[in-house]
C-alpha cells in the first residue's frame, strides 16, 4: 500500500492541514527574487525597448525598507522605525545623444521622454530631473533610463528614496565612464555618504520640504542589516535591532494605490502645520524648544493645552508618534509581539483621529485587523501617508487574511487591491 500524500487535490488532505498547505504556497508564490535578477532584467528591457545604441549601461540595486512608525520625521527630526525588505529596485542607465532622456518602466507600456536638466517639471520626471541638479554634474548630459523593482509604488517615500539612490549611483558611474575615471564604489564611505545627501536634497527639493533621511538611510543600510533599523533623523545615526529568528512574525503589506507621486500639496500643507504647532509651542511658555523632538513627552499635555486649537492635534500625533517609536523598540528587544501590534494600532488611531491621512478603507482595514487577533494578526499601521498598510501576524496567518482583506475592500475602492507578504 503506497504512503498518503499531503496535498491540496482530492479529500486525501485531513482538513487541519489545507490551511497550512494555502498558507505555504501563497508564501512560496512570494518569494523574492535575487539581486541580479532583478538587474538582468533592467538590462534586458533597457535594450529590448530602447535598442541597443548609446553608452555603456550601469546597472544598480537598491534593497527597499517600510517605514513602521517614519513618517512623522518628514516633519520634524524625530527617531524613525523602519523593517527593511528583501525586495528591491534595479535600475539601469546609460548615457544618450537624444536632446531628451528616455525612461522605461517594467509594467508602463509608454516610453517616456523629458530633459533631464529641467528640475522645474512635475511628475517623476521631475524627482529625476530634480536628483540630477542635486548631483552637481553640468547639464547637458541625456540620458537612457530602466527601473525594475518589486517595492510597491505606493509606500511613497520608502519607493522615491530606493529610487533616488539607484538613480544617483547610476548617474556617476555613467558620468565616470564617460570622462574615463574610476567609477565610484558603494564600499567607500564617501560615497555612501554623498548619495545620503545628494538622495535627500533632490527629494526634499521634489517633495516641497524636507525629506525624512529614515528612508535613504534605511535603503543605504550594509546588506548584513537584515531587520529592524532605529534611526535619528537628526544626527543621521542609525542602530540595527534585531531579533531572534524562531520569534519572527510575518510581515505583509495592503496596497490600494499606485500613484507614483507623492500626494504634494497635502503634505506641504501638514509640514506648515507642524512649523504653525512649533511656533504656538514657542509662545505659549516652552521658547527653549527648537524643534519638536525636544519636548517631553510629560509635558504634552499641558503644551496641548496652551498652542491654538487647529495646532492641538497637529502637536498630540507628531510628539505621540516619536514616542511610540521608543516603545516599539523595547517591545522588539522583548520579543513582545502583541505590545507591538497595539503599539501599530494606536499609530494608525492617531493618523485617524489626529492627522488626517486615512480614510474609510484604511479604517475598514484596521477594524479588520483588531476582530482578526485571535487568528494570530498583531496590528496594522498606514506606512507612506498614502495607499499602503502594513500588518503584522503570524506567519501561517497572513495569507488567508489577506485575502479577506482584499474581498473586504473592493466595495470600498475602484483601486485594485494588492497584497505582498515581505
Amino acid at each position: 500500500m503506497e504512503p498518503r500524500r499531503l496535498g491540496t487535490e482530492g479529500g486525501m488532505t485531513p482538513s487541519f492541514v489545507r490551511p497550512f498547505l494555502y498558507a505555504l504556497n501563497r508564501m512560496q508564490a512570494n518569494e523574492v527574487l535575487r539581486p541580479s535578477q532583478y538587474m538582468d532584467r533592467s538590462r534586458s528591457i533597457l535594450m529590448d525597448r530602447l535598442g541597443a545604441a548609446g553608452g555603456q549601461p550601469i546597472t544598480t540595486f537598491s534593497r527597499g525598507c517600510v517605514g513602521v512608525v517614519a513618517d512623522h520625521t518628514h516633519y520634524f527630526k524625530g527617531f524613525a522605525l523602519l523593517l527593511r525588505l528583501q525586495q528591491g529596485l534595479a535600475v539601469s542607465m546609460r548615457s544618450h545623444d537624444g536632446e531628451r532622456s528616455r525612461m522605461v518602466v517594467e509594467g508602463v507600456p509608454d516610453i517616456i521622454q523629458f530633459d533631464l536638466s529641467d528640475a522645474g517639471q512635475s511628475g517623476f520626471a521631475g524627482l529625476l530631473a530634480s536628483l540630477f541638479h542635486a548631483s552637481g554634474i553640468e547639464k547637458g548630459l541625456q540620458v537612457d533610463i530602466s527601473i525594475v523593482g518589486a517595492i510597491p509604488t505606493g509606500l511613497g517615500a520608502a519607493f522615491h528614496a530606493a529610487c533616488a539612490v539607484s538613480v544617483l549611483e547610476a548617474l556617476h558611474r555613467v558620468v565616470a565612464i564617460e570622462a574615463s575615471s574610476d567609477e565610484p564604489s558603494l564600499e567607500s564611505e564617501s560615497f555612501r555618504t554623498l548619495l545620503r545627501d545628494q538622495s535627500i536634497e533632490g527629494l526634499t527639493s521634489w517633495y516641497g520640504h524636507w525629506f525624512s533621511p529614515a528612508y535613504v538611510i534605511g535603503t543605504l543600510a550594509s546588506d548584513d542589516v537584515d531587520s529592524f533599523l532605529l534611526v535619528d533623523t537628526g544626527t543621521f545615526e542609525f542602530l540595527p535591532i534585531e531579533i531572534e529568528s524562531s520569534n519572527r512574525p510575518g510581515w505583509a503589506i495592503l496596497e490600494t494605490s499606485h500613484d507614483w507621486t507623492q500626494p504634494m500639496e497635502a503634505s506641504i500643507g501638514r509640514f506648515r502645520s507642524a512649523q504653525k504647532a512649533l511656533a504656538d509651542l514657542q509662545k505659549k511658555a516652552f521658547s527653549e524648544v527648537s524643534s519638536l523632538r525636544d519636548l517631553e513627552h510629560r509635558d504634552l499635555d499641558r503644551a496641548v493645552s496652551l498652542v491654538g486649537r487647529k495646532s492641538r492635534p497637529v502637536l498630540k500625533h507628531l510628539v505621540t508618534e516619536n514616542r511610540n517609536v521608543q516603545k516599539m523598540v523595547v517591545a522588539l528587544r522583548k520579543g513582545d509581539w502583541q505590545f507591538f501590534g497595539a503599539l501599530m494600532l494606536i499609530s494608525q488611531a492617531s493618523k485617524q483621529q489626529d492627522w488626517n491621512t486615512a480614510g474609510e478603507l484604511h479604517d475598514l482595514v484596521t477594524r479588520t485587523a483588531e476582530s482578526a487577533s485571535l487568528d494570530g494578526i498583531f496590528g496594522v499601521v498606514q506606512t507612506g501617508e498614502g495607499g499602503c498598510m502594513l500588518v503584522a501576524g503570524q506567519p501561517f496567518s497572513l495569507p488567508a487574511f489577506l485575502d479577506s482583506l482584499r474581498e473586504a475592500a473592493t466595495s470600498h475602492t475602484t483601486e485594485e487591491i494588492e497584497t505582498f507578504i515581505i
